[in-house]
């Protein structure tokens, strides 16, 4: 039996001091609303576990399959809208396989078969809530049951794997989006892992970077080797100093590459390339009726989009959803609605991967079929038949 359901709980009283006291501060949205609830958990079995652990791990080899098809092809990265002049690094950073460090599938549970949204490859938020948000409900509420939170220990053994094969440096770089408050959290729990792991960290804010002469990144008088970075590649790529990306030296976590996975361009690629998947949503270029069925949804989304910005979703015709943003000037992607309510509400199965291997859950919910940076993340439980001890340890 494969079970995931959505169940009431009763909230901590004084859970919001408490994400206070863990660096967790953007809990409240500026309408009012909370970004964090627990008057309601999801409760999975064993078997679901499972299934959302066998599919990340298997969406995970089907997108490195398509990234090394596309830098093979000359023409590979155009559909990507990758700028001319940086497609070369790109391939520089594939051919020499620049390690991955961490990304967050969103699945869609469709009558108890998780579906692919979007693959969140490139900067990855929600890092206190699945972590010390969900590990200290689970010791006060989530009780007798089990967890799977994103699993820090995996992140902090990767990072020490990574600097012990010397593909990072001993000191490395935590560079936040500028004036952002939920990156400047992620940048302080980046910091704490890369020292748990036995490195350096360094604080970096973007605008205190310099080039040197001879095209390397400098901080402080310092040259920058590696650096975990929250500014995303789409705009790296369009940034002014973008030119000197090639020759700079600095090994990037995630590395370039992963601007193909970030890219809402994978959705038709890998549909393209497996077709009729059990856990891909049809998807292409234009909302053909041939293509998603004469009555079926389809979701309008840019290629480039974050937080549920410029999305559409279309039903015979009509608009029944939308939310506003930045993005609307990108290409347009199509991709089959899908229906993922669990009790009412649409919910997201976050599948944490770390290197390759699945490293935990992040629940996220919706009353509305778009799913928004402002929607609420839930806690979740893993019913107990046997001990799942591999997540079990502590973010």
């Amino acid at each position: 039996m494969v079970r995931l359901r959505r169940v009431s709980s009763i909230p901590r009283p004084d859970w919001m001091q408490q994400a206070d006291r863990i660096g967790y501060h953007y809990y409240r949205n500026a309408d009012g609303s909370h970004a964090w609830r627990e008057d309601v958990c999801y409760e999975l079995d064993a078997a679901a576990l499972a299934l959302v652990t066998r599919t990340a791990e298997r969406l995970h080899a089907l997108c490195m399959e398509l990234v090394a098809e596309a830098v093979r092809r000359p023409d590979g990265l155009d559909e990507f809208h990758i700028p001319r002049d940086l497609q070369g690094y790109i391939r520089d950073s594939w051919y020499r396989r620049d390690p991955f460090l961490i990304g967050r599938f969103d699945l869609a549970w469709c009558h108890g078969q998780p579906k692919l949204i979007e693959y969140n490859a490139d900067t990855p938020a929600t890092l206190p809530e699945s972590t010390q948000m969900q590990v200290t409900w689970h010791a006060q509420r989530g009780q007798p049951h089990d967890q799977a939170p994103l699993n820090a220990s995996a992140l902090i053994s990767r990072l020490a794997h990574l600097h012990a094969e010397g593909r990072i440096d001993q000191i490395v770089h935590i560079t936040p989006y500028p004036d952002n408050l939920e990156d400047a959290t992620h940048a302080l729990y980046y910091e704490r892992w890369v020292r748990q792991a036995g490195l350096t960290a360094v604080h970096c804010e973007l605008k205190d970077l310099e080039i040197t002469t001879s095209g390397r990144f400098l901080h402080k008088g310092r040259i920058v080797n590696s650096m975990i970075r929250m500014y995303p590649w789409e705009l790296m790529f369009r940034d002014r100093g973008a030119r000197f990306l090639r020759d700079c030296g600095c090994s990037f976590l995630n590395p370039p590459w992963t601007a193909l996975l970030s890219n809402k361009a994978l959705l038709p690629a890998l549909w393209r390339r497996h077709p009729g998947h059990p856990n891909l949503l049809a998807a292409g270029y234009t909302p053909d009726k041939s293509f998603f069925g004469r009555n079926r949804a389809y979701v309008e989304k840019p290629i480039h989009a974050r937080g549920g910005e410029n999305i559409r979703i279309i039903k015979n015709g009509r608009q029944i959803c939308a939310e506003t943003g930045t993005y609307g000037a990108y290409r347009k992607i199509y991709q089959e609605f899908a229906d993922h309510r669990i009790d009412g509400v649409t919910a997201s199965v976050g599948a944490w991967v770390v290197g390759n291997r699945f490293a935990g859950l992040t629940m996220r919910e919706s009353p509305d079929p778009i799913i928004r940076h402002t929607s609420p993340i839930v806690p979740h439980v893993i019913l107990r038949r046997n001990r799942l001890t591999r997540f079990l340890k502590k973010a």
